[in-house]
């Protein structure tokens, strides 16, 4: 399996260190492995995204603690995946919304069916009969094209019943046809796409008419949408890029098939298919009672992560202190949390499976590497430039993307001529800003006031 990512940001560095990679094929939790595997190359990726956000749909009761937060995090990942027509976006209806996600489809159909019978009742009970209690349903999988109301009322249904929000999930593989057909509340969704990445994140309305639903929730969802670069584009406008959207946002896009084969996937087994199934149903046990009560939230410590988070974050850091980035300043936090969580849903799949603790910290390590730069190289080369040019219009002059600033000077410096470079860049931070980063970095000592001697080269 070639997992090398191309990293933009670094490309014009010889030295540039190797991007991270997953571990081995065999070394994937269960699920991820037997579809990996029979995944053409060109289409992994997609396909590991794809699938950490339909599976942590699925773990919904999970609960972690981020490094750089004290407040707990649930398994809540969004994913855009950009092809061309024809471009191979099927994959994700066959193997993630309708092999992955088929038993809670299959529940919410049988909570659909309990809902319309109560509603036939409803119309053939007189009005001196007395209905039953309405049944207590909790509907988690949301076409896109939801209306606010029903939306607020399905997420609104388990914290009523329960006490506790369960994960909704949303998908589609034809955004234009959303964007196209109601882009009024297309627009709301993509406002509450950003409340519902953070657990207590709330979104409430309140109507005047008691035929409407109103509420104020906390709505937990994941999302996977796909669509063509128009589509992607008319999703993630200007206010979605500035207001924090993307950042949100797990980016894929298909490499280009222009003259190639259809990708073709390998022959499932039984077995394997079985191995997914069963896998599934112990996920599915840690959600639902067995009396039809939701189980507890279900902790894992995943503290042992820290210093490897801590340590990719210092790196970027010290990119940005090197090239001035806003975009790249912005995306890299961001791009973190997501990589965590993919990283804490495999943690969680490996203890069901019963890895040992020493092996899961390995991988999963390694996981959180090789998504925090797929992620934040992805979401650089989609939006960077964009966000750079929306930043540049809002604080003038324009902030550039990965341009290196430190590079860019002699070893030995005036800060005249680092003011005339940022003129030059038309980077809005000021001078004495790097200066003083750089030199509590240990980057330049200062010979004579305002000259200044590179250390590291």
């Amino acid at each position: 399996m070639n997992n090398n990512i191309t990293t933009p940001n670094n490309a014009a560095t010889p030295a540039a260190k190797k991007a991270p990679q997953l571990p081995s094929m065999r070394q994937l939790p269960l699920i991820m492995r037997i579809i990996m595997a029979i995944t053409p190359p060109q289409l992994r990726i997609a396909m590991w995204h794809s699938m950490c956000v339909a599976l942590c749909c699925l773990a919904t009761r999970v609960r972690f603690h981020y490094t750089y937060d004290t407040f707990p995090h649930a398994l809540l990942l969004k994913c855009l995946v950009e092809a061309e027509q024809s471009g191979g976006k099927s994959f994700a209806r066959t193997m993630i919304d309708g092999m992955l996600m088929k038993p809670l489809k299959d529940r919410d159909d049988d909570q659909r069916r309990k809902e319309q019978d109560y509603r036939e009742l409803k119309q053939r009970t007189g009005k001196n009969e007395t209905l039953p209690a309405a049944p207590k349903t909790t509907i988690r999988t949301c076409p896109i094209a939801i209306s606010i109301a029903m939306l607020v009322k399905r997420a609104d249904a388990p914290q009523r019943y329960f006490g506790t929000p369960l994960t909704l999930w949303s998908f589609t593989e034809e955004m234009a046809t959303v964007v196209e057909s109601n882009r009024r509340a297309f627009a709301n969704i993509r406002s509450i796409e950003r409340t519902s990445y953070d657990l207590g994140s709330t979104y409430g309305n309140d109507y005047l008419s008691d035929q409407a639903y109103s509420a104020t929730v906390d709505i937990m969802q994941c999302s996977l949408y796909l669509g063509t670069p128009n589509a992607i584009d008319a999703y993630a406008d200007n206010s979605f890029i500035e207001g924090g959207g993307v950042t949100r946002t797990i980016f894929v896009k298909l490499p280009g098939s222009l003259g190639d084969e259809a990708p073709e996937f390998k022959h499932m087994s039984n077995d394997d298919r079985k191995a997914i199934d069963d896998m599934l149903k112990l996920m599915d046990d840690d959600v639902y009672a067995t009396d039809g009560t939701i189980q507890p939230e279900h902790y894992i410590n995943m503290r042992w992560l820290d210093k490897t988070v801590r340590r990719w974050c210092d790196e970027q850091r010290n990119k940005v202190l090197m090239n001035g980035s806003l975009a790249h300043d912005t995306f890299y936090k961001r791009s973190s949390v997501s990589a965590f969580r993919e990283a804490a849903l495999c943690a969680y799949l490996y203890s069901l499976e019963g890895v040992a603790q020493a092996d899961i910290e390995r991988r999963c390590r390694q996981i959180y590497l090789y998504a925090a730069e797929n992620i934040l190289d992805s979401m650089l080369s989609k939006w960077g430039k964009r966000f750079e040019d929306l930043s540049r219009k809002r604080m003038n002059p324009e902030s550039q993307t990965r341009v290196s600033v430190f590079d860019k000077l002699d070893n030995t410096f005036t800060r005249e001529q680092l003011d005339q470079l940022l003129k030059q860049l038309q980077l809005t931070t000021q001078s004495k800003v790097f200066v003083s980063k750089w030199k509590a970095k240990g980057w330049v000592k200062e010979t004579e006031k305002m000259k200044y001697q590179k250390v590291m080269k």
